[in-house]
Order: structure tokens, then sequence, then C-alpha cells
């Protein structure tokens, strides 16, 4: 009976062991990352499975796209990046079927070009006329999304339309030339029957240095055509320097239908951007301290107060989030923010096609976060 009770001790004092062995294996030893896998091209149920034998979870959001319907186009998360098991990945997959190449309407007459964009399920957004020398009145010059840019069905084209010229009585508005290179500046008008005028610089960070910061007259201003246009160029900001120039209002037409589709999409990782408060203003070193006055013994010296701290800015936080639209090539993607403190630009890059943009972009009082893609404005918030 002794040798029995003997070898069950032994036998519990094995099973303990053991189980403290892959107890601390489990929680210490075992790796808790996974790793995200390559799922572009395949079909959605392909997808979710290859996360699920990594332990990640999937959400699908649907976008337009040429390719066959639940096809994945993109995902928020690189292929081979290291994560914790149950994180969340965003598979975006095709609808199918709704990406359109836009025709070129380019030397139609208005009516034509119209008609043409409507057959192919386009609808005109917005007309600009202009004075041009060289186009026959009423034929279009220029259309934003350019030909043979494939976009969503549902995207709005808006058309550059010549009214015609009329020798040196013709009148011509000024174009938004805002961070363009000065060289295809003066193409463009030359191209609407206008001429560079002087060029200076100015230190700004508000866009690219060596582009156009403004014009004088400034955009929108309705001039006689062969009117010289003043450049302000933009330079760098030298250490230490300060921007110059005056933020401008926000003239962009909010009524304009947004180009590009965007999508909205919860449950991302947002990448908070830095940014700097105004600091207080110091007390000037050069104020003399007031004279001394001659005080009687009896009358005792107050001690100064102690000065107030200055209110702190209200601070907010506005979330942006944009989806970049398919496109054939990658484009300049710029964002900016005006807020109570003036006009920043928050992200200057080249953006590739269906990429998904998520910030936390911090701001004082009211602002306006505007999105700027190939040079183009396609996309406007507005925050309190």
């Amino acid at each position: 009976m002794g040798k029995v009770h003997r070898w069950g001790m032994v036998i519990a004092f094995i099973v303990i062991i053991a189980s403290a062995y892959f107890g601390i294996k489990t929680v210490f030893i075992e790796d808790k990352s996974a790793t995200v896998p390559n799922m572009v091209g395949l079909q959605l149920v392909d997808a979710v499975e290859a996360l699920q034998k990594e332990s990640l979870l999937a959400k699908v959001d649907q976008v337009d796209s040429p390719e066959r319907a639940d096809t994945v186009i993109s995902q928020n998360l690189p292929a081979g990046e290291r994560v914790s098991k149950g994180k969340v990945v965003i598979v975006r997959v095709s609808k199918g079927g709704s990406i359109l190449p836009v025709p070129d309407v380019r030397g139609l007459k208005f009516e034509e070009g119209v008609k043409r964009l409507s057959e192919a399920g386009f609808k005109v957004d917005k007309i600009i006329r202009v004075a041009d020398k060289l186009k026959p009145a009423g034929s279009i010059i220029a259309q934003n999304p350019a030909a043979p840019q494939q976009v969503a069905a549902n995207c709005m084209v808006s058309l550059l339309v010549s009214s015609g010229g009329s020798g040196g009585s013709a009148f011509v508005n000024v174009p938004d030339l805002k961070g363009q290179a000065p060289d295809v500046v003066a193409q463009v008008l030359e191209q609407i029957g206008l001429t560079v005028g002087s060029r200076t610089e100015t230190p700004s960070a508000e866009v690219p240095a060596g582009t156009v910061l403004r014009t004088n007259p400034r955009n929108g201003a309705n001039v006689p055509a062969g009117t010289l246009i003043n450049l302000t160029i933009a330079r760098a900001l030298k250490p230490g320097e300060a921007s110059s120039e005056t933020p401008p209002a926000n003239d962009q037409d909010t009524q304009r239908a947004a180009a590009v589709r965007t999508v909205v999409v919860k449950n991302t990782e947002p990448s908070d951007i830095p940014t700097k408060l105004p600091e207080n203003p110091a007390t000037s070193p050069s104020q003399e301290p007031a004279k001394e006055e001659v005080k009687s013994e009896a009358e005792p010296v107050k001690a100064p107060e102690p000065a107030k701290p200055a209110p702190a800015l209200n601070q907010k936080t506005a979330k942006l989030r944009y989806q970049v639209p398919p496109l054939t090539k990658p484009l300049s993607l710029k964002i900016e923010l005006t807020d109570d403190t003036g006009t920043k630009v928050i992200k200057d890059v080249m953006a590739n096609s269906s990429e998904y943009i998520s910030m936390n972009v911090p701001f004082t009082g009211q602002a306006t976060i505007t999105i700027y893609l190939g040079g183009d404005f396609v996309w406007q918030d507005r925050f309190k």
C-alpha cells in the first residue's frame, strides 16, 4: 500500500511540473505576434482565410475599381509586417464595373462635349469660360478629370470653355496657379492670352519652394487680354525665419461636388500630427523698472502681485479620413489646414491608387481641411 502511495505522489508531481511548463511556455515563450499576409489580387474568401490562419481579423470595405467584384485591391497594413494577434486589418475589395474612362472632349463644341460625357455616364459639374483668341468661341479648351484617366462612374467633370477673342477688348479670368511651377504657369497664361510679368520671391512654407504662392492680379480677377500677371514665388524658409505671407482667405468653391469618391473607414489606427502652439509673449526685457518712490517709515511697502498666466488656446482635433481613388499612376497629394493660427501644409506626398489616409489633425478655433490630388481641388471639410 505504501509503494502505491509513493507512486501516486510521483505521478502527481510529474503532472504538476508538466502543467507548469506548458503554462510558462504559453504565457512567456510562445510568440503572440502574427505576420500580415499579402492579399492584393486574392478573392475575398481567400483573403479572409489567410488572415484567420494568422489569428488576425478582417474588416471589409467595398470601393470602386475596374477589377472583378470581390477582388482585393489594397490593404491598410503592408504584407510582412509583424502585428499582435487579433489585430483588425482593413481589406478593400472591388465592387466591380464601377470605374469608367473619361472621354477626351477637348476641341469639341460645348454641346457636343456635354453629350459625349453624358453618353459615357458622366455629368458636367462646373463650367469656366475664358477668352482665347486661338480657340473658337464655345469650344472646350480643357477638362478635369483629364482623359484617359479612369474614375468612378458618378464623378463630375469640369470644363474650361473658350468665349472667343475680340482683339484688345477681350477679358480673361485669372486662373488659380498656386503651387504650380513657373514654366507651367507661363504656358497656361499664354494659352488664355495673358503674359507673365515680374517675379519676386518670399519665404513660405505654404507651398513647395520654387512654385507660385500668389499672383497679382489674384486668381479670379477679370482682366483684359494681354495683361501682365506678376508672380510671387515661394522659397524655402531659412533657420529661424518665419513665413511672411498672410494666410489667404478660403476662396475654394464649397458648392462643387467632390471629384473623387471618398470612403470613410472606422476601426483604423490614425497617426497623430505634432503641432506647436504659439508661445505666450514674454515680458519685454527692454521695459525699464518704475522709479522707486521714497516712502515714509510708517508706510509699508506692498509686495508685487504674481503675474497671471495667459489662458491656453482652445485646441481641438479633427479626424481626417480620405480614400485615394483608383489611379493609373501615382499623383501628388497635398492636404492643407487653415485655422485661427493660419494656413499650413500637413501632408505633401505622392499618393498611390486606393491609398487610405487616416490622420488626427490638431487645430485651434475653426478649421478647414482642403485636399488637392494631382494639383486639383478634390475635397474640403470644415471643423468647429
